[in-house]
């Protein structure tokens, strides 16, 4: 295989990973009691957390990726942690 398909590879397979993190958390959420609306942010604001992080470096990957802005090729995590960040933004219940 590729140096190119291996990195796909553990990319998807990093995904798969966080999706089943995600889903094992919602699940866990659920047994709260939780309103469904709460339940759905819960789980999307806890997959695109973990995704950020490995963005960000964070992940125990042999990935180093990074999110670069095709206009200007300049990085989106110039001067800040992604993941960090995402709270400001996103609602997590």
């Amino acid at each position: 295989m590729s140096d190119i398909a291996d990195k796909q590879e553990a990319f998807f397979q990093h995904l798969k990973y966080i999706q089943e993190l995600s889903v094992n958390m919602a699940m866990t959420e659920s047994k709260k009691n939780l309103v469904l609306e709460e339940l759905l942010y819960s789980a999307s604001y806890d997959a695109l957390y973990v995704f950020l992080e490995l963005i960000d470096g964070y992940a125990a990957t042999k990935l180093k990726l990074d999110l670069i802005d095709k206009e200007t090729g300049i990085s989106l995590r110039e001067n800040i942690e992604l993941h960090d960040k995402c709270a400001d933004y996103l609602r997590s219940k």
